[in-house]
């Protein structure tokens, strides 16, 4: 699952991180790198609580729509793949 991420320079404050199709889903780092990789473990933490749950996994959303939001503007967008495998099995 390829989730979209912005990322936003906070100034004086490192970077900040949503992934807009996970409610919920947002994280901090000191640096960019440090900010995708918090954020990659934090998506995979969503979507587990999500199964954990028995809730649906959402769908990504389209990269250009999501772009159009103006609550993103002058962010800088990643895609944060994560594989099935790597979630929980539902027991």
């Amino acid at each position: 699952m390829r989730y979209p991420v912005v990322v936003h320079n906070i100034e004086f404050a490192g970077y900040g991180a949503i992934a807009p199709d996970l409610p919920h889903c947002h994280c901090h780092g000191e640096t960019l790198e440090g900010a995708l990789q918090k954020m990659a473990e934090t998506i995979a933490q969503r979507l587990d609580d999500l199964q954990a749950a028995g809730d649906p996994m959402p769908v990504p959303g389209e990269l250009d729509k999501l772009r159009k939001n103006p609550a993103f503007v002058g962010g800088v967008w990643a895609i944060i793949d994560i594989e099935r495998n790597e979630l929980r099995p539902n027991i």
